[in-house]
Order: structure tokens, then C-alpha cells, then sequence
């Protein structure tokens, strides 16, 4: 464990629900609530957990001691199924799983908990139905997934997130939204929601109609996401597939309904040909409309107009 981690240990193990950050961040959000409840307000609340070392104060660092921890497949995969932008980290093994996920369950109930106190105060102050909730995330976590722990990569444990949104009498309960979506639409999302216009010049997508329960105008069904520098890639995803173009690798091609794991290439498999060239061809169009310079990379390039007439 490095220094800033086990400071961060030690800083936990005496902490308690006055001090611990989720909680005291909570309190201070629900206290600028009770401030200004009385006048339109807007505040952003980040919570830093779940997140390692994976340590949370008592008494949810016991709470899920003994539960048994799920493997997951992908941990124990061959190496022909390792792409060169995820290497697995030698010390993720299901010993480490089972020591480490018990503290990660208990920092998400922890969350839970507080996002309980922010709806109650909303619901005591009668203020729960009229104002707008998003609840969601900058990056997942692989807890495990691929012999990896926390982000950085296209897989679906690290870059999918929840996105769950509540206003009523303008987004309908239980209202599931499939369409593909990344965290660039969220500003214009809200704005749209709440009846202002996004400036021009933003890059993300108004999808305040699919919250609201319509068909959102000209809307595309795909998502673009990219690694930050290093080792690049670049990935365009649908609802149920996923191309990832990188500098090192040949392309990969998931099929998220088929192969939920993402533990098999498609990219070679002719019954993908056509939805291969698709995604080709929307992740041209997104270079065109917004001059992503990871495109202009020789390999990724080159792999892209292969695809094109493939």
C-alpha cells in the first residue's frame, strides 16, 4: 500500500458518521439545501467512493464480512483474450477479491444510506417533486473483471454508468432508456429538461426527450469514448455492440447481448461484416464532425479505413 493510501487507511478507521467524507458531504449538501430551500437552487455533490484502498468506516466495514464474493469469468481468461490496452494486474486474483469487495460493498451501502438522507430532507421540506435528481458517475469499477480494479479502459465495468433520473411530472417513473449515451450529453440533457437552451457550442446531445418519454429528433444511437493519452484508443458503442481501435492491437469487436463478459473478439466473424462497417462508418463521422486527433494516429487510422471496405 502506498504512503497516500495508508494515510487515507488510518484517517478511516477513526472516522464515524460526523466525519467520514460521504456522510459529511452529504450533511453539507443537505444544510445548503435547508439554506436555500426557500429559492431555485443548483448543487453538485461528489462522493468519492466506492473507491480504493477500500476502506470505510464502521460499522459498514463489517457489514458484508463473509458474504461470498462472485469471480468473475473474466479474471480466469486465456491470454488470447487480453488486448494490449488492458493488461490484468498480477495481484488481482480471487484471494484479493474476497479480502477487498466486502469494504467496497460497504462504502455503496454507505452511499446508499446518505442518498436516503437527501431524499428525506427533499420529501420533509416538500420539495421532492419539483426538483430534478441525477444520480451517476465519472467511471465504473472492474472489481476483479479482467484481472483489473478501477478504470481507465473501454470495458463495460469501467466505462458504462448509472444514469438514474428522477423529476416529476416531467420524466415518467420507471422509464428505462436503452439508447447510448456518454457524460458529454448530460449538460444539454438537464438544460433541455429544464426548459433552457444549451449553448451552441457544446459537443453533447439534447436526449431530453427520451427522458420525458418521446422519440428524440434525428437522435443516433451510439456513443463515442477514448483513452486519456498513453495508450490510445478509441471505441464507438451501441446497445449492444462495441468497436475498440487502438495503436497497439488489431481492432476489437464486442457483442454485449451475446457475450456480456466481453470475452471473445468478433472482429474476424462475417455474420458482424455489415454492423462492422456501421460503426466504421459513424466513427468516420464523428472524426469529420469533431477532429478527434486520435484518429489522425497512423495505426488507428489505417485500421479505420481498412474496416471501411472490409
Amino acid at each position: 500500500r502506498s504512503s497516500a493510501a495508508s494515510d487515507v487507511y488510518k484517517r478511516q478507521v477513526g472516522a464515524d458518521e460526523r466525519s467520514y467524507t460521504t456522510d459529511w458531504l452529504v450533511t453539507k449538501t443537505i444544510q445548503f439545501i435547508e439554506k436555500n430551500q426557500d429559492q431555485p437552487f443548483c448543487y453538485v455533490v461528489s462522493l468519492p467512493d466506492p473507491h480504493g484502498p477500500n476502506r470505510v468506516r464502521a460499522p459498514y466495514n463489517t457489514m458484508y464480512v463473509g458474504t461470498e464474493i462472485p469471480i468473475p469469468e473474466s479474471l480466469l481468461k486465456p491470454a488470447s483474450g487480453i488486448p494490449s490496452w488492458a493488461p490484468p494486474n498480477p495481484r488481482i486474483n480471487p484471494r484479493w477479491l474476497r479480502a477487498n469487495m466486502p469494504q467496497y460493498y460497504g462504502m455503496v451501502k454507505c452511499i446508499d444510506d446518505n442518498i436516503g438522507r437527501l431524499l428525506t430532507t427533499l420529501r420533509r421540506r416538500d420539495l421532492l417533486d419539483n426538483t430534478l435528481i441525477l444520480f451517476t458517475s465519472d467511471h465504473g469499477d472492474l472489481c476483479g473483471e479482467h484481472g483489473r480494479s478501477e478504470k481507465g479502459v473501454p470495458y463495460e465495468g469501467s466505462a458504462r454508468v448509472p444514469f438514474l433520473l428522477s423529476y416529476p411530472g416531467v420524466v415518467p417513473g420507471n422509464l428505462r432508456i436503452d439508447e447510448a449515451m456518454s457524460t458529454v450529453d448530460v449538460m444539454p440533457t438537464l438544460m433541455g429538461l429544464l426548459g433552457v437552451d444549451a449553448p451552441s457550442d457544446v459537443n453533447g446531445r439534447d436526449a431530453s426527450a427520451l427522458f420525458r418519454g418521446e422519440k428524440a429528433k434525428d437522435w443516433e444511437d451510439i456513443a463515442f469514448i477514448r483513452s486519456t493519452k498513453g495508450n490510445p484508443w478509441i471505441a464507438a458503442i451501441t446497445d449492444d455492440l462495441k468497436l475498440v481501435l487502438s495503436v497497439k492491437d488489431d481492432p476489437w469487436l464486442f457483442d454485449l447481448e451475446e457475450d456480456p463478459g466481453e470475452l471473445t473478439n468478433r472482429i474476424e466473424q462475417p455474420a458482424y461484416r455489415e454492423s462492422i462497417r456501421d460503426l466504421a462508418r459513424a466513427l468516420k463521422a464523428y472524426q469529420t464532425e469533431i477532429g478527434d486527433s486520435y484518429l489522425d494516429h497512423p495505426a488507428i487510422r489505417d485500421q479505420l479505413r481498412s474496416l471501411l471496405v472490409k
